[in-house]
């Protein structure tokens, strides 16, 4: 167990750790936006997905805490490698080429940082109702909480369609290099291979903001109502 978590400590199983959770977080990202999705098929089809889900509250809440672990492994692991590698060059170079790295890969920090916002943002709004809680605990005609009617009500307000976007934007610079990143650190390298990875992350983050936004955008613009 000491030799586990001495690799772990190291700078590669630091890498490992922090590609492997990536990785599950893209796989968790591209499903929960799949089921988003499901308000295009009305209120019956989201209402009763969001309460198949509550129906099941002990495999709800293993998943919810696994994947808080993964997140707090996932940014635990970046934050300590980012200071292991600014205190191993503490003098900052007098000038920045970057020749091969994507505007992606040199802003995962920043765009990291907006997402965990964006994300205690989300989950405070849409999970918890701290936001706008005038609507959050009505329930639709079956007597499940009304899912669709929550977010349809938040959609309407320009504000929050803003913080949204803004969000999805973030998420797709990050997801985009994410996938090849979190690839290549697990020795996953070749030139044909890079392109390939680079190709697929860019497409993953363009499905995913585009099927986020296109929630946000539909009920801003009317075409989804309650």
């Amino acid at each position: 167990m000491i030799r586990f978590f001495g690799h772990i400590l190291t700078s590669l199983g630091s890498k490992v750790l922090i590609a492997l959770s990536g990785l599950a977080l893209v796989v968790f990202v591209v499903f929960h936006m799949l089921g988003n999705l499901q308000v295009f098929q009305g209120p019956d089809a989201l209402n009763s997905y969001a309460a198949f889900l509550r129906d099941m509250p002990m495999a709800l809440w293993s998943a919810r805490l696994t994947l808080l672990g993964i997140v707090a492994v996932h940014i635990g692991l970046s934050v300590r490698l980012a200071i292991q590698n600014r205190r191993a060059r503490p003098a900052g170079y007098v000038t920045h080429r970057y020749r091969r790295a994507s505007l992606a890969s040199r802003t995962m920090a920043f765009t990291g940082s907006l997402l965990v916002l964006f994300i205690v943002f989300h989950l405070l709004h849409l999970t918890a109702g701290v936001v706008d809680p005038s609507v959050h605990n009505r329930l639709d005609f079956r007597g499940h909480r009304d899912v669709f009617g929550n977010v349809v009500h938040a959609f309407q307000n320009p504000a929050l369609v803003v913080i949204y976007l803004i969000g999805q934007v973030a998420l797709g610079f990050h997801l985009s290099h994410a996938l090849s990143g979190s690839l290549q650190s697990l020795g996953l390298e070749h030139p044909m291979l890079d392109r390939l990875f680079r190709g697929a992350g860019l497409l993953v983050a363009m499905l995913v903001v585009v099927g986020n936004a296109a929630i946000v955008l539909a009920i801003a613009f009317g075409l989804v109502r309650a």
